[in-house]
């Protein structure tokens, strides 16, 4: 069996800013997705598209700068390869591919936001096979992709042998979306996980694939039906993207000068975000070097780098740094990528949980004048 997978590895995008983003409607025309418990006239694809369509006009409105490309915007069929070709086509930043879950047993629930991976294979062979089934639906698909069959463990193999480039960023906005379903949308959390999914494979960007909910679950069918329930989703995940876009592009110093404030600033005691504020909540920030598969503190690469790891999702995370002051982290980051971590990027944190820069910032500049 051949396979026209290329194992392309790639330096990250010359700069941090998000220009493009693709939404990608899952399914549509003759490929309906899951049709759910049937109590409806409509399908996958139609909540697909209504949540993609919503979410575009939350970025469009509040990032008029960023171009917003749809892989669909109406109900009609598109093949997986059409999908990526689009999107590496575009030169996008970010790709986003919404879908909804389906399962024999209706109680189950939640969503569920993919990166592209085989941690755990079997765990999420089914719902791979069932996402990548619609290349049978594809003229000359035997031709197209080669011998791959979506049904054939024996497909997949190729999968574990390719480098995700993007791993890092599409893991930070993964577990953006998470948190924010959780929150925002008030909707059970099955976690970020990893699945050879195809439409998110071949991307060269940062890319996830979001599973909204059950369509098999009555319940959740009846949120993801209902014009409340995609308006929470498309905030949620686009409440998701600001953080993400916030994290990755960076903002300028906005370091306040004591000096400059009134007496009225400085003696000023509130309470904000139900936290009092006190020099014992710092706001601190980080490098952020990279995202691998596999422990790397013993690679060439990590040599003489202080580098702190995290394994979170089956993966390592390796971070540098640890000061109150962006303009030094942000000088840190630039001497690391000197060294070769080409998308290294700073995080902030506050009270232990990880905040967007722009957020962190903000907390600084009331820190000051709370003193």
């Amino acid at each position: 069996m051949t396979f026209p997978f290329s194992l392309y590895s790639q330096d990250s995008k010359a700069d941090n800013i998000i220009k493009k983003i693709v939404i990608d409607a899952g399914h549509g025309g003759k490929d309906p997705g899951t049709m759910g418990t049937k109590r409806y006239n409509k399908y996958e694809k139609h909540v697909a598209l209504a949540v993609s369509l919503k979410l575009g006009d939350y970025i469009s409105t509040s990032f008029p700068e960023t171009e917003v490309i749809y892989t669909r915007k109406s109900d009609i069929f598109l093949a997986l390869n059409e999908r990526t070709e689009l999107a590496n086509n575009a030169e996008a930043d970010l790709f986003i591919s919404i879908h909804c879950d389906g399962f024999t047993n209706s109680k189950a629930s939640g969503a569920s936001v993919f990166v592209m991976g085989t941690s755990k294979l079997k765990e999420n062979m089914d719902i791979a096979m069932r996402e990548n089934s619609v290349i049978y639906l594809e003229d000359n698909y035997q031709e197209k992709y080669e011998g791959f069959d979506p049904n054939s463990p024996e497909s997949y193999i190729v999968f574990s042998l390719m480098q995700n480039t993007y791993l890092d960023q599409s893991l930070q906005l993964a577990e953006a979306v998470e948190q924010e379903f959780s929150n925002r949308a008030n909707r059970k959390s099955r976690g970020v996980k990893q699945a050879p999914f195809y439409v998110i494979s071949r991307t060269n960007m940062p890319s996830i694939l979001i599973e909204c909910g059950f369509l098999t679950n009555p319940k959740e069918e009846d949120f993801l039906h209902s014009e409340k329930g995609q308006d929470h989703l498309a905030s949620a995940i686009f409440e998701a993207f600001k953080n993400y876009k916030e994290t990755v592009e960076g903002l300028p110093d906005q370091t306040v000068d004591k000096n400059s404030l009134t007496s009225e600033q400085k003696n000023k005691k509130t309470i904000m975000d139900d936290n009092n504020i006190s020099k014992d909540n710092r706001v601190v920030y980080k490098v952020q070097i990279g995202t691998y598969l596999q422990s790397m503190l013993g690679d060439k690469l990590f040599q003489d780098i202080k580098a702190e790891e995290q394994i979170i999702h089956d993966t390592y995370k390796y971070f540098v740094g640890y000061h109150e002051k962006k303009q030094e982290i942000d000088k840190l980051k630039e001497q690391m990528k000197e060294k070769g971590f080409k998308g290294a990027f700073v995080i902030a944190f506050y009270q232990g949980n990880q905040i967007s820069t722009k957020e962190a910032l903000d907390l600084q500049k009331k820190l000051i004048s709370y003193e």
